[in-house]
């Protein structure tokens, strides 16, 4: 498929989803969207699948009500934490976090996959799955070295390729990619909600770069208080205060 997209890390939303025979996939998805979100048939059922977590089934679900709040576009995933945070602190479980389901579940399940081929020398009948991440980064290297002008999402400094937006800011748009690198392609102006999002969010991008070049407690604190996903100032005290107290071997000091 050929995709149009634009936003930040883990923070964005697709405008334009095709075939490579041009034919407009947008009303089918969206329309699957609105009633199932991103669950699919076969990761309901009982498939064992390395993405069946149920932190993943409560994510796919929940897109239903992310892209609610702009039927125009097909959202991230990740949109439901700063859209819908208070849910996501409810349906946390502080003793059993998303970093444990990781470690008892895929973790172990690919692992163990991986020890069942490496004993029997094949893969056959093996349930392990490749990963979009393991595909995508051997996708990226062979579009730099044999120049095959591939086309995909990259993070890049925006510079123009979202016409009303900060030029320094770090985007995620489509890019061809060969041996000079990605070059963006241009999204043009993207809506006033999108672009107060993302405003707001590498505000808070630069407050922490700002923050730690200064050393400055203050820049950090305004940092996480602009941070959609934290409700008030004195919350983000708090937060910062325990964040510097577990890294205090890794942080600057700060003043």
């Amino acid at each position: 498929m050929e995709v149009r997209y634009y936003g930040l890390n883990h923070f964005g939303w697709w405008t334009d989803i095709r075939d490579h025979a041009g034919n407009d996939l947008m009303p089918q998805i969206k329309e699957h969207v609105a009633k199932y979100g991103y669950s699919l048939k076969e990761e309901l059922g009982e498939h064992e699948s390395q993405h069946t977590d149920p932190s993943w089934m409560h994510t796919f679900a929940k897109a239903r009500e992310v892209y609610a709040v702009d039927p125009d576009t097909l959202p991230n995933t990740y949109l439901k934490y700063y859209l819908y945070s208070q849910d996501e602190v409810e349906h946390a479980d502080p003793e059993y976090t998303r970093a444990n389901e990781v470690m008892n579940g895929r973790e172990k399940h690919v692992f163990g996959e991986c020890e069942k081929i490496a004993q029997a020398g094949t893969a056959k009948d093996t349930s392990l799955e490749v990963d979009e991440h393991a595909s995508y980064i051997v996708d990226l290297a062979r579009a730099i070295a044999y120049n095959t002008h591939e086309r995909m999402l990259l993070i890049v400094e925006n510079n123009g390729a979202l016409s009303n937006f900060e030029p320094t800011a770090m985007v995620e748009v489509p890019c061809i990619v060969g041996k000079n690198g990605p070059e963006p392609l241009v999204q043009g102006q993207i809506p006033r909600f999108q672009k107060g999002l993302m405003e707001q969010q590498v505000a808070v991008e630069k407050l922490v770069v700002e923050a730690w070049e200064e050393h400055s407690y203050q820049k950090l604190w305004q940092a996480l208080t602009l941070s959609k996903i934290i409700p008030n100032a004195r919350v983000a005290k708090q937060i910062l205060d325990d964040l510097i107290e577990v890294n205090r071997d890794f942080w600057p000091e700060l003043k």
